[in-house]
């Protein structure tokens, strides 16, 4: 090695390293490093780490730009300066394109419009909670205009009981698979979906919104949770593991747009909401009329067994162990993902599998290689304190 070589070597050792930081609402080039001015093309930067520049936009104030000449060697051998340039800035995730502005719109116009029943100003807490678990859908799969008639008429027929039993409240929760993706959760993904991305991820907004307004008829207190999910994952590069993290995730990316589209229509008289959305892990724990109860879409907590039921259990008590703490008087368990209903008991407790509500038979890899296949539908029951298992009312629609 040369001096200038050397020199050259050590010169660039000195400078930091170029990363990425991604996360659900955005993140931060730190010290990207590149041959050229980038000239406002920062599809450059988030392609050299495999990200799709669509996605994005960089916040103009935060560019930082700093520029160096370092030495090269040709291929004919000589030596020459070239002109490096590094770039720092801070970047969000692209939104408006996910739901369109006249989609907006209109959701606004019917909110504001109509009337929601008077809160009474106290509650005896008897009736407990009616909690409506909105699982699977995978709106973008084959047979999507069956999979939202059945979100539809599972969740009216949920808020109709819930009316009949007289509860104290309401609460919504997505667990997780709302949106089928495009690509990366199996080889062929893109060549059988019915929707874009963009298009699901709208259908999605607009179900969730309906949904909200739905339940906001009751007149009781409306709260609603949301769970990362595996067809959520929509950095997958090839492969079972996310580009960037789990939480990086369709699933809560569009409760956050539901969450901050009803708080912005609070001060126009649209009651309030109560949101929990997964952040740091794969479900959310609250407690609902005294009773704690744990949402996860289930694709990530794994346990041994001879069965899906058997497994999931096993890995409940192993998450117990590990975290007596936080999960120790967790009572209710609800999960997804596996697509047919089923429940069990197991000391105190109680675990809940959510029915899918994509179309029936549409999950052609578990059909075709096992012959299996279950009803959609969708679960709801009361969580109670005033009940021994804390639970009563099951049903599914």
């Amino acid at each position: 090695m040369t001096l200038s070589d050397a020199f050259a070597q050590r010169e660039s050792e000195k400078r930091p390293q170029g990363s990425i930081d991604v996360g659900p609402e955005g993140g931060s080039i730190n010290n990207v490093v590149i041959e050229g001015e980038l000239n406002g093309d920062w599809d450059r930067v988030f392609r050299l780490f495999n990200l799709d520049p669509a996605l994005f936009e960089v916040v103009d104030d935060t560019v930082r730009m700093s520029t160096w000449q370092q030495s090269a060697r040709a291929k004919d051998g000589h030596r020459d300066a070239v002109q490096l340039y590094a770039y720092s800035a801070r970047f969000r995730r692209v939104t408006r394109e996910m739901v369109s502005p006249e989609t907006v719109k209109a959701w606004r116009k019917a909110l504001l419009k109509a009337s929601y029943p008077r809160r009474p100003e106290h509650y005896s807490h008897n009736g407990g909670t009616y909690v409506a678990l909105v699982a699977d859908p995978q709106l973008g799969k084959k047979g999507t205009a069956e999979a939202i008639d059945n979100w539809k008429r599972g969740l009216t027929a949920h808020i109709e009981q819930a009316c009949r039993l007289g509860v104290d409240g309401f609460h919504i929760a997505f667990m997780g698979d709302e949106t089928e993706g495009v690509c990366n959760n199996y080889t062929n993904q893109s060549h059988t979906i019915e929707m874009n991305q963009s298009q699901q991820l709208e259908t999605d907004f607009d179900l969730r919104v309906w949904s909200v307004k739905e339940a906001l008829t009751l007149g009781v207190p409306v709260s609603v949770s949301s769970v990362v999910s595996n067809h959520g994952e929509w950095t997958r590069n090839g492969s079972k593991d996310p580009v960037t993290t789990r939480n990086d995730n369709a699933s809560t990316h569009v409760a956050r747009l539901v969450q901050k589209f009803f708080a912005e229509l609070e001060q126009y008289g649209v009651p309030p909401v109560e949101w929990t959305i997964g952040a740091d892990r794969p479900g959310v724990t609250l407690t609902l009329s005294g009773v704690e109860t744990y949402f996860s879409h289930g694709y990530i907590e794994k346990g041994r067994g001879t069965s899906t039921e058997t497994r999931t259990r096993s890995a409940i008590e192993r998450q117990i162990l590990g975290n007596t703490a936080d999960l120790g008087t967790t009572r209710l368990w609800f999960m997804a993902h596996y697509h047919h209903a089923y429940y069990q008991e197991f000391e105190g407790r109680t675990l809940f599998g959510c029915p899918a509500l994509e179309s029936e038979r549409s999950s052609e890899y578990m059909l075709d290689q096992f012959g299996v296949w279950s009803p959609p539908g969708m679960l709801g029951l009361v969580v109670t304190d005033q009940n021994a298992r804390g639970w009563a009312h099951k049903n599914i629609f």
